[in-house]
């Protein structure tokens, strides 16, 4: 074996029926310390922050790449629990913001919040992603992710109904009453209450009797171990995907805006996260379906889910012909033209939530370690975020809708093969995994030497 300590990886053969195929042995545990109510923890922040703020999406967007990619580091630093209990507060200055500007045309702290909710959701992104991938158990993970979805998609449901019962009345353009910005700002500042009931990883428990640790290092050691993670050729390979994952939105939010009223939309706020529910319950089910082999469910989720979306594309393009010569407003009594429409962005929903789901248990399948599994799912968020950012700035522009219906059917199929090079290996070879030298034992750093390291490179 070589040295550890320069980050070299260490290729495994894995059995397709390997043990997250057999029931482990089941622990007791503690409802409090349970990985199910740690899930439920960190929906329920989302629930009062960033998903609250997704009702309110449509009235503008936050940059937040960047704090997704460095997150892990500031995760490492902080703690779990503060990063989780700082990331909460940001988005309730953001929705302030927005109310203020839309009541005094107040422009400088709608700045000053857009800024501040970029960072702290960035921060929540990385935060979220190691905890619902590497606290639950392996062969209930995908249940633990739809759970997860559905916690976090509850905040536009709800969210939705604000908006449709405080906005079903308008049958105009425009935005939104001020009513429904101080109603979502209340439900917010729930949120940093919530994430004080969050377990630290070395004090939850899990049923198969794992213990989860958080390694400790100086800034030289985690500069480098984030360097490698975020560089590594299976996270690099999927980067393409990940951009694409979130690249439809613009489109499809712009669909709205142009062709419906305010009630229309108004209801499809309310609706349409009930696709991603569907997507996330659908998906986590059946990567946890245990009559399938791990490899079986990861290339039939992938391939299914890619030829959905590019299914979807083409159907937009049909549709979207048909807006551009009709120009209609769409009501919610404009029969089968709504239907159309309302049934594609539910659809589109549902299928990208399938989606994410899927490259969040990709990635657990990828790294058994807290850090280095914030490290990707930051990567994920990030680059997702940078996509997002992209076809924004597409849409902004004077462009045609056949320019975002192009690109977003050519970054799909570019994706294809890079995924595949990693997804072909899901259930058949571990994937490289990057041995750290220090790691957390009983809270004292230690370092440890060849002796012990298991056969995967882990303690």
């Amino acid at each position: 074996m070589k040295d550890i300590a320069e980050g070299t990886t260490i290729p495994q053969l894995k059995n397709d029926t390997a043990s997250e195929q057999e029931m482990p042995k089941s622990y007791p545990v503690h409802w409090f310390r349970g990985t199910i109510f740690q899930i439920l923890v960190v929906g329920g922040v989302f629930f009062c922050a960033p998903g609250m703020y997704n009702a309110l999406s449509s009235l503008g967007a936050v940059f937040m790449a960047f704090f997704c990619l460095i997150g892990g580091i500031i995760v490492g630093k902080i703690g779990v629990k503060a990063a989780l209990l700082i990331s909460s507060m940001g988005d309730i200055i953001y929705a302030g913001s927005l109310y203020l500007n839309s009541k005094n045309g107040t422009q400088w702290f709608l700045m000053f919040g857009s800024i501040i909710s970029g960072c702290t959701d960035g921060l929540m992104y990385t935060i979220e992603g190691p905890i619902i991938t590497s606290y639950p158990e392996p062969h209930r993970r995908g249940r633990m992710l739809a759970l997860w979805v559905f916690m976090r998609t509850a905040a536009p449901v709800i969210g939705g109904a604000i908006i449709f019962g405080l906005n079903s009345s308008l049958d105009s353009s425009g935005g939104v009453s001020l009513e429904t910005y101080l109603v979502i700002i209340g439900i917010m500042c729930a949120g940093p209450f919530i994430s004080t009931l969050l377990s630290t990883p070395e004090k939850v428990q899990r049923k198969d009797g794992v213990k989860i640790r958080m390694r400790k290092a100086g800034w030289s050691q985690t500069f480098s171990e984030w360097y490698k993670v975020v560089c590594s050729p299976d996270i690099l390979l999927l980067c393409p995907l990940f951009f694409t994952s979130w690249f439809y939105g613009s489109y499809i939010g712009t669909l709205q805006t142009q062709y419906m009223n305010v009630r229309t939309r108004a209801l499809c706020a309310f609706m349409i996260p009930w696709g991603d529910i569907a997507g996330g319950l659908l998906i986590g089910y059946f990567l946890d379906n245990r009559r399938m082999s791990i490899k079986q469910r990861a290339r039939w989720s992938w391939i299914g889910l890619m030829v959905l979306n590019l299914a979807l594309w083409t159907w937009t393009a049909i549709v979207t012909k048909q807006l551009e010569d009709e120009q209609p407003v769409i009501d919610w009594t404009s029969g089968t033209l709504f239907g159309k429409t309302f049934i594609l962005f539910v659809l589109f929903d549902l299928a990208t939530m399938a989606t994410q789901t899927t490259l969040y248990w990709i990635i657990s399948q990828m790294s058994d370690d807290f850090v280095a599994l914030s490290y990707m799912t930051g990567t994920l968020r990030g680059v997702e975020c940078a996509g997002q950012a992209v076809a924004y700035g597409i849409k902004s522009s004077d462009t045609t809708d056949w320019l975002s219906i192009g690109l977003n059917v050519g970054l799909i199929v570019f994706s294809l093969p890079f995924a595949w090079v990693v997804i072909r290996k899901i259930g058949v070879v571990d994937f490289e995994k990057i041995s750290f030298s220090h790691f957390v034992h009983e809270d004292k750093l230690e370092t440890v030497d060849d002796k012990s390291i298991d056969d995967k490179g882990f303690v």
